[in-house]
């Protein structure tokens, strides 16, 4: 089984600032120590940061979307676009039966001061295992996006 999953927010940063902390590592570096119960330390195991880097991410013991390190890899960085292509590539909802799962983020200037933020995440799983999909959770991407933003807004 294939399928989609899209969610929109919108955040009052300018679209350039968010995408300069979005664009690579520096997000799950931010993240993590924002939302460190949610995010863990991230490891570069490849690459300098750009497109071809593997990032592994330690999960936290509680987390719903397996217990082995996520090891992620970025497939696309298109700065002219503000789009973001990563790749779950070992761990994490892996080890829950996803055979594929790939996020996007895409940041789109609304106004100077405002940004939408489209997140997608493409995802392929076993008919059997479809039940699984409720384990992808949109929210934690929205609850990613708000902690950057009020990060930006707070380093003024």
């Amino acid at each position: 089984m294939k399928g989609q999953m899209v969610l929109e927010t919108t955040v009052k940063v300018a679209a350039e600032e968010f995408w300069d902390a979005y664009r690579d590592i520096k997000r799950v570096r931010i993240l993590h120590e924002l939302l460190g119960k949610m995010v863990g330390e991230p490891r570069v195991e490849h690459g300098d940061g750009g497109v071809g880097t593997i990032v592994s991410i330690a999960n936290p013991q509680e987390a719903s979307w397996g217990k082995s390190d996520t090891k992620e890899l970025y497939r696309m960085i298109d700065d002219e676009k503000r789009i973001i292509e990563v790749e779950v590539i070992e761990g994490g909802l892996k080890d829950l039966g996803f055979d594929y799962l790939l996020t996007r983020a895409e940041i789109i200037e609304k106004d100077p001061q405002t940004t939408i933020v489209r997140s997608t995440v493409d995802y392929e799983i076993d008919d059997k295992l479809a039940h699984k999909v409720s384990l992808i959770k949109m929210e934690y991407f929205q609850t990613a996006i708000e902690a950057i933003a009020k990060y930006l807004n707070t380093e003024k």
